[in-house]
């Protein structure tokens, strides 16, 4: 990456629908929003909720509660984040776009292995990309996959994400 790309990174092509994506060449950074349909999905390690995506941390209890004692709020001086994701579709009527993302972190074992060494004080927090939920995306077109004139693809391109995060919901 050159200084110039560093300072001034290159800004993704915003496509207004989905079935935009058509027109952007390969390894092209483009961003979009639609609806996720998952391919597989993950289970919260606490709640047991099915995502695609989860943003998870983690605050062990300490020992010692500020000096001496003398502080009652639990402090936070020492936490864990982690995050886990896996392939999903998004969909815009009858567009889909498989999205490609990094795993992550096995975030069963992970917790599992958080609560026994620090117990049921354990604090944690997450954020959930659940399927249905719309969402953002930013990444880069890959190049189709080789396919028959006899058969459709059941989507129309393939994007590795970059980042994606979830849209809040229309107020009602």
């Amino acid at each position: 990456m050159s200084l110039w790309q560093h300072l001034w990174p290159p800004r993704p092509r915003r496509l207004e629908r989905l079935s935009d994506i058509l027109g952007a060449g390969r390894d092209e950074l483009v961003t979009f929003a639609g609806s996720v349909e998952p391919l597989e999905a993950i289970h919260d390690p606490v709640s047991g909720e099915l995502a695609v995506a989860i943003d998870y941390r983690a605050a062990p209890p300490h020992s010692v509660v500020g000096v001496a004692g003398a502080l009652s709020v639990i402090s936070r001086t020492f936490h864990v984040a982690r995050q886990q994701a896996v392939d999903f579709l998004v969909a815009e009527g009858p567009h889909r776009v498989l999205v490609c993302v990094d795993r992550g972190t096995d975030l069963d074992a992970f917790h599992r292995d958080l609560l026994t060494r620090h117990g049921v004080g354990l604090r944690t927090e997450r954020a959930l990309v659940r399927p249905g939920d719309r969402v953002c995306v930013i990444g880069r077109r890959l190049g189709a996959r080789p396919t028959s004139p006899l058969r459709d693809e059941p989507y129309l391109a393939v994007v590795r994400a970059q980042r994606f995060w979830p849209l809040e919901p229309p107020p009602a």
